[in-house]
């Protein structure tokens, strides 16, 4: 079977980022279609194919792909998969999805979110994302973009969502069905420890929407240590909102965050997120984790079994929650046998099977 594979961008390693390192490992002589790479940023890609668009030679750093999102609808009709191919599989998040496919092409895409910058999160967006003299033109730019996008989902023939969330806000958004197959842990790669250190940590992008600012005000009540791994423009904030007993590290390597996570009393996630794959790798680490119990958390930690679920992003119940878990003695054995439920192998298999059912539907009517 001729299968390539697309993806947004490789700007940042996140969790994208890692679903798209095993499809390429799964599929390695794919050619990858791609907005951009910024090497920099993200480092070298050996081994992979890249078919980047036009947007490759213009610059991108630093936050400046925001500043592209007009130009992305043209960019990917410009990308235009090779005839000849069977299957494009495709992890998207915006537009990489509306790339110029030959009509024989089935495409089945891994949808990490429709985009949500177009549809539920959009005067979020704008008010977080967008420097306020730029927000009446971005607006106006918005129904023109959800057309292109929504022109885009239509050609896409299996969608595969990431969880139960995301599945709801494709068949909301898009209109369409999907199956769910939840994004790969190695559990393998991670230690559990049965001797924890005495901090707990937050890994995450320091954006608003984040909210991480609840896991700091928690910890400023609870007087425990934290240690707030991640970068990005709200770490001034919160470092001024913080007390002594947290730690704010910056961006780290993957074994620094798996050294953290093996040594932690706990995870605290205060974020809705799509899934929160961050959940799963704590788990793989005997580590528990304090979640907010919206968005993909839920499909991960089992309230009282993997740590707890608090109902609302309030500093005074994360507190609570923390202390609970704290003193339950959940057996780091049990947690990372519960993080096997997303094993990289089961992600393997999963894919190869919705593939080998796409090929024999063909394309959608």
């Amino acid at each position: 079977m001729s299968v390539a594979l697309a993806h947004e961008y490789f700007s940042a390693h996140g969790g994208a980022e890692r679903v798209v390192e095993v499809f390429h490992r799964m599929y390695p002589d794919a050619p990858v279609y791609t907005f951009f790479h910024d090497r920099r940023a993200y480092g070298p890609l050996a081994g992979y194919e890249l078919r980047t668009s036009f947007l490759q030679s213009v610059p991108h750093g630093g936050g400046a792909h925001r500043a592209l999102l007009p130009l992305y609808p043209r960019a990917a009709a410009a990308l235009r998969v090779r005839p000849g191919t069977e299957l494009l599989l495709t992890s998207t998040s915006a537009f990489i999805k509306c790339v110029s496919l030959p009509d024989e092409t089935i495409h089945v895409a891994y949808c990490h979110s429709p985009t949500r910058y177009l549809w539920d999160w959009s005067e979020q967006y704008l008010a977080e994302e967008v420097p306020a003299p730029l927000r009446s033109t971005v607006r106006a730019l918005l129904p023109g973009l959800r057309d292109a996008d929504l022109r885009g989902a239509s050609r896409v023939d299996h969608w595969i969502a990431n969880s139960d969330v995301v599945r709801e806000r494709i068949k909301r958004f898009y209109g369409r069905d999907s199956e769910v197959v939840h994004p790969p842990v190695d559990v393998d790669a991670f230690e559990a420890r049965p001797e924890r250190e005495d901090f707990w940590i937050v890994v995450s992008r320091l954006s608003a929407y984040k909210r991480v600012d609840v896991a700091v005000k928690a910890f400023n009540e609870l007087e425990l240590r934290l240690i707030v791994v991640g970068e990005g423009r709200e770490r001034g904030a919160l470092e001024q909102l913080a007390r002594d007993n947290i730690t704010f590290t910056g961006r780290v390597d993957d074994a620094t965050v798996k050294q953290l996570l093996g040594s932690a009393r706990g995870l605290v996630f205060p974020a809705e997120d799509d899934f929160g794959i961050v959940c799963v790798e704590a788990l793989a680490s005997g580590a528990p984790v304090v979640a907010l119990g919206r968005g993909g958390a839920t499909e991960i930690v089992r309230d009282g079994v993997d740590g707890a679920l608090v109902a609302d992003p309030e500093p005074s119940l994360f507190a609570a929650a923390v202390r609970a878990v704290g003193s339950a003695g959940l057996d780091p054995r049990e947690l990372r046998r519960a993080a096997r439920r997303f094993d990289v192998s089961r992600f393997e298999t999963r894919i190869r099977a919705s593939l080998d059912h796409a090929r024999v539907e063909g394309r959608a009517s």
